[in-house]
């Protein structure tokens, strides 16, 4: 769910970084408008979630929103929480198929310093990805799209889960790999990133969340606190619920084939979902 100061954030960074773009500049020589921080203010680091989508994103975005110090609101790398990063961090969510994707592109920067306060903001941040087992999270994005959470990948409900994993997906730039393929390929990029990236597993801090929460401590040096009430910011937490009982999507021999087939060819380690096969290393897990 979506806060009212989300909502009222989100109109105003819009508002506020109606830029040019990177490339261009501006008659009055503004682009990054601050205000971030006075003479000698030091920011907090942010925190970055990295996911594939339906990954248990809001599930540990929700578990550092109550058990850390951090801002009571989560951001996106382009929206305007720099401010907020004087009294405490800030958690930003990421779909980003690997290290900097979104800073690679021209848009959303609406402006060339709002591109390098972000990139700056991001290079520094912790960061955190969640992985879940892919049946999980294919399915789950099966009735994600069903729904239309996003509506330019929204699939009829005339595509039966089969099809839905072996066409292209749109969410491939390219159009040429699967959903299978595109969770694969989103592994096999952050499997190998760059320095400070822990990886979290959805079933691990769903079983032992104490134990994730002090991994979590250890990597970020902040002081857990016991559980304090925050509004869910989960989106879609019943769509599997309610879609799973309309549309049927068996794992089939036929999906499972395509999973392994795929997790091999782009290299990926079992990862403790039952990903490698005969001859293949199941290290990673």
């Amino acid at each position: 769910m979506v806060s009212l100061s989300r909502k009222a954030h989100r109109a105003f960074s819009i508002l506020r970084w109606q830029r040019p773009g990177r490339g261009e500049s501006r008659a009055d020589g503004l682009g990054f408008v601050g205000p971030v921080a006075g003479e000698g203010a030091a920011l907090h680091r942010a925190i970055v979630v990295q996911s594939h989508r339906r990954s248990g994103t809001h599930f540990l975005i929700d578990t550092l929103r109550t058990r850390f110090p951090v801002a009571r609101d989560w951001f996106h790398l382009e929206e305007d929480f720099y401010a907020r990063l004087l009294s405490a961090p800030v958690v930003l969510k990421s779909h980003d198929r690997v290290w900097r994707e979104k800073l690679s592109r021209e848009a959303p920067w609406g402006s060339f310093l709002h591109w390098v306060a972000a990139s700056a903001c991001h290079d520094a941040a912790f960061h955190l990805h969640i992985m879940r087992n892919p049946r999980d999270v294919l399915r789950s994005l099966y009735f994600f799209d069903l729904k239309g959470h996003e509506g330019r990948h929204r699939i009829g409900p005339e595509l039966g889960f089969g099809t839905y994993l072996a066409t292209p997906s749109s969410r491939d730039p390219e159009g040429r790999l699967t959903p299978v393929e595109l969770w694969c390929a989103h592994m096999a990029g952050w499997l190998a990133p760059p320095p400070r990236v822990l990886q979290v597993r959805y079933e691990d801090l769903l079983a032992a969340p104490e134990t994730e929460v002090a991994r979590i401590a250890d990597f970020t040096g902040l002081a857990a606190h016991p559980p304090r009430w925050r509004e869910s910011s989960a989106i879609g937490r019943q769509t599997s619920a309610r879609f799973s009982r309309i549309f049927p999507a068996e794992w089939t021999d036929r999906e499972e084939e395509h999973l392994l087939s795929s997790a091999r060819r782009f290299g990926l380690p079992d990862l403790g979902y039952g990903l490698a096969v005969a001859g293949q290393s199941a290290a990673g897990t």
